[in-house]
């Protein structure tokens, strides 16, 4: 596992010309200039920045996705990337007929899908990679809610499940595991279950500590944001003091091994991997939250802002978890000691939040910091796409804290982030994951 130093390649910033579209032509040439249209709307037109950690070739995952539909099974990929082209491309330029072929298209690759898991012999690469882009697609499209991401997140495990013994280990599809195993991170928060309830596989998938020539140091944090998952299922089931001070060790043990990670990251450079700059962001923004965040953060690159956010994110939960625990002492009126002390959990007067409550409003002050950077008009869908977990947590924080003001702010990052083409975030504005553990209320 190393972090690297890089200097990337200078690239001159993409084009999109925006024509109407008026006639559907299904060959393939056309799904491709299709396929092109959302790939230049969705990646970044500038450069990732001097500090990289990733494969020194690392390209975007669905910029690989051409490469693979000539093969003999790239049918159900072919169908998934044409439906998401043409809803996406529909969607820009408000062309119904473009969107209906879509939708028809998408429905044609979600039954070739449920056809193939159950046969011998499957292309397991090409599938999982079809279940990436039906995710990208319900992202895009979120008619029904959340019912469709989660369908397709199930899908996927059980994929990966029943063919682990045949998963291959290339550079695409270790960038493949990592974006499933972060999909099913945020699956089992919203559900308040174990990542590996779902599927057990994902803690040898991409895991940074296994010795693998692919390991990166982002699958470090993003198995410390999975081993969160454990406890935010642990604490709903422990019925003793003994059980709670056990989780509060687990819970230190894993806030160490953060700040330990999040060291060693800022080592890859000598100079600071973010600088404070004025909010210069394109939010509405109302009276009551236009005061908030005045300052934003510039990152030196996509990829260390990416980070960031994962490792504050993980920070937020782990600090959300010593409140719960806090909670809960309250609640029995039990004493619980430090676990590397014999001093109190906490000493606040009644009424004060406690240092706990204070340290995870500081990761989620953080989170809403760095979202200026990712809407950059450069940035395009992706810088987006990374804010839609970060700030759903921020914004559950918010709502837990009765913290109004900054609450109201995330929904407005949400309607932002709907304009940029992601309807999930519409699905996300005003959403408890109380709603989205019970699975009632997830429609749009």
């Amino acid at each position: 596992m190393q972090f690297q130093s890089k200097q990337a390649p200078k690239q001159a910033p993409r084009t999109t010309k925006e024509t109407s579209i008026t006639i559907i032509n299904v060959n393939a040439q056309i799904r491709s200039q299709l396929f092109s249209i959302f790939i230049d709307s969705y990646n970044p037109s500038a450069p990732t920045g001097p500090v990289s950690f990733r494969f020194k070739n690392a390209s975007n995952l669905l910029e690989a996705f051409p490469s693979m539909l000539d093969g003999k099974n790239s049918q159900l990929l072919d169908r998934a990337t044409s439906a998401l082209a043409s809803v996406f491309v529909g969607k820009k330029f408000k062309n119904e007929q473009m969107i209906h072929h879509g939708v028809a298209l998408y429905n044609q690759a979600i039954h070739s899908f449920s056809r193939l898991i159950s046969r011998q012999g499957l292309p397991v690469r090409e599938v999982l990679c079809a279940n990436l882009v039906f995710q990208f697609y319900e992202m895009i499209n979120s008619t029904a809610g959340f019912s469709g991401w989660m369908a397709h997140m199930q899908g996927a495990n059980a994929v990966v499940s029943q063919h682990e013994k045949s998963l291959e280990r290339d550079r695409v599809s270790i960038m493949l595991f990592r974006q499933l195993k972060l999909s099913n991170i945020f699956h089992a928060i919203g559900k308040s279950r174990s990542a590996l309830y779902f599927c057990p596989m994902w803690q040898s998938l991409t895991s940074g500590t296994d010795g693998n020539e692919w390991a990166n140091p982002v699958d470090e944090i993003i198995d410390i944001l999975m081993r969160c998952t454990l406890f935010v299922e642990y604490i709903d089931n422990i019925y003793s003091g003994h059980d709670t001070i056990q989780l509060m060790k687990l819970c230190k043990t894993l806030k160490r091994q953060a700040e330990l990670w999040y060291a060693r990251l800022n080592s890859t450079s000598p100079s600071p991997l973010y600088t404070v700059i004025p909010n210069k962001a394109d939010i509405s923004r109302s009276h009551i939250t236009k005061p908030l965040f005045p300052e934003t953060y510039h990152f030196v690159s996509i990829e260390i802002a990416e980070a960031h956010m994962l490792y504050w994110t993980a920070s937020l939960i782990i600090y959300t978890l010593f409140q719960e625990i806090e909670r809960r002492e309250e609640s029995s009126h039990t004493i619980l000691l430090d676990a590397q002390s014999s001093n109190l959990i906490h000493d606040t007067k009644e009424g004060e939040p406690s240092s706990f409550m204070k340290n995870a409003e500081l990761y989620t002050d953080q989170i809403c910091r760095a979202v200026g950077y990712f809407i950059q008009p450069h940035m395009h869908i992706l810088g987006g796409h990374n804010l839609l977990f970060p700030v759903s947590m921020a914004a559950q924080f918010f709502y837990r804290n009765e913290i109004d003001d900054r609450y109201l702010w995330c929904q407005e990052v949400f309607s932002f982030l709907e304009s940029l083409g992601l309807g999930l975030a519409h699905i996300l504005r005003g959403t408890p994951w109380s709603r989205y553990k019970s699975g009632s209320g997830l429609q749009s």
